[in-house]
């Protein structure tokens, strides 16, 4: 049994309660999985200093031992933790038990997938948050670019990695940008992003990431 086995969870939006918000905060600077990717965190949010922010990474993620890197746009506002000023309305860490509709829909999927959690870390192509106080923004071009030296820190911290799941065109331009810049030996398996609106306006989309899981806890030997 490892310390992460505590964040077990069986159903989602598990950090909608508050006790579960208080512990997995409390380890996000004590688990040593998670330990040197919020090093990392707390560095960066001291290096961007013009008050934008970074949320966590999770403990109850795979951390510096994940084997799978599934990577999304940017954070989403229940990522967003008290020190992001007005935006005080989440968990303050990027993970699939987050009180939101997308973390909902990777923890459902990554279930029916047999792909276990703590064999993998999830992260943005654009680890700070974009938008207002009440609206998010999409990634353009120019804040792709800009992050691209950062997943690349953030990957040279993963030495176990084996498969990175970009879900959406903005990750997967992120990604495509790390890929030609340092060309890491990995399987690369490209899908929708998880969100109700791609659900709801592709009705295909749902299978077809599933199916993306499912090739990779093949990978990964899990199914």
């Amino acid at each position: 049994m490892t310390s992460r086995d505590a964040f077990h969870t069986t159903a989602p939006r598990a950090l909608a309660e508050p006790e579960a918000l208080r512990a997995r905060l409390a380890a996000v600077r004590t688990e040593p999985s998670v330990l040197p990717l919020n090093d990392w965190v707390e560095g960066l949010r001291a290096r961007l200093g013009d008050g934008e922010s970074v949320p966590w990474f999770d403990p109850a993620s795979g951390g510096v031992e994940a084997r799978s890197l599934f990577l999304l746009e940017a954070p989403g506002q229940k990522a967003m933790g008290a020190e992001a000023e007005l935006r005080r309305t989440g968990s303050g860490i990027i993970s699939i038990d987050n009180d939101d509709l997308t973390a909902r829909n990777c923890w459902m999927l990554r279930d029916e997938a047999g792909l276990p959690y703590e064999t993998s870390v999830h992260w943005n192509v654009v680890p700070w948050y974009l938008g207002t106080a009440t609206r998010i923004a999409a990634p353009g071009r120019s804040e792709i670019q800009r992050a691209a030296p950062f997943l690349h820190e953030v990957i040279a911290m993963l030495p176990s990695l084996e498969v990175v799941v970009p879900m959406g065109r903005k990750a997967q331009a992120g990604w495509a940008v790390y890929q030609e810049r340092f060309a890491p030996k990995v399987h690369t398996l490209p899908t929708w992003h998880p969100s109700p609106r791609v659900f709801a306006s592709r009705p295909g989309a749902r299978q077809e990431i599933l199916g993306v899981l499912q090739q990779a806890a093949r990978l990964l030997g899990t199914a």
